[in-house]
């Protein structure tokens, strides 16, 4: 993993990913630690990402920052958004390359609403996965459901094998007990990621990486 790369987390799903020319922010909807300033978008463009319409993904101020510099919005196409022409909505299975192909987002399934996103920059590639997860919910659902939304969730994992991918930002939710990790063990063994930061769980605004 590049020495060039910095990462913080906004909090919950919420991520700043510091490069060279570029910053990536993905699923911002609360910034308790104050990690976007004006400051960071000075020199870079930026490249902001909304996987879906969750309350607890999504945050509206994010089209506050337009003043700020060079930005572009990609986001899940059943988002609500204002009519700009900086927004880019985008389904599942679409690519596109967004600052004149200077990143590369390819959008990919979710077993929740909305997207996960597969985004190369600067020799870098990340996947966001957004609500994307084996929602293994012991107790709550049938055997049958649970095992449907698994093979679901590997299913689409499955569609990454051969992507080289530095680093990938998975769902390690607590309310899911024993199988918190679950997701992100699949993950691990099927795609092999070079590193996996966990995300989508309480306390971890500010934290760098």
């Amino acid at each position: 993993m590049s020495s060039t790369m910095n990462i913080t987390c906004i909090g919950h799903s919420g991520f700043l990913v510091s490069l060279p020319s570029f910053n990536l922010i993905f699923d911002y909807y609360t910034d308790k630690t104050s990690v976007i300033s004006p400051e960071i978008f000075m020199n870079k463009k930026t490249c902001v990402f909304v996987s879906h319409g969750h309350s607890d993904h999504y945050n509206q101020d994010i089209f506050e920052w337009n003043s700020y510099g060079d930005i572009l919005y990609v986001i899940d196409a059943g988002c609500s958004t204002p009519d700009d022409d900086r927004i880019i909505k985008m389904h599942e299975g679409e690519n596109i390359k967004p600052f004149e192909g200077a990143i590369n987002v390819n959008a990919y399934g979710s077993t929740d609403e909305g997207l996960s996103f597969l985004v190369s920059v600067d020799d870098i590639t990340l996947f966001h996965a957004g609500d994307l997860n084996d929602w293994y919910w012991e107790g709550e659902s049938t055997s049958e459901k649970l095992l449907e939304s698994e093979e679901n969730y590997l299913r689409i994992i499955k569609q990454l094998v051969g992507q080289h991918i530095d680093v990938a930002f998975m769902p390690q939710d607590p309310r899911l007990g024993v199988h918190a990790d679950r997701g992100i063990q699949h993950f691990k063994d099927i795609v092999a990621p070079l590193r996996v930061i966990p995300m989508h769980f309480p306390g971890n605004d500010g934290m760098k990486y």
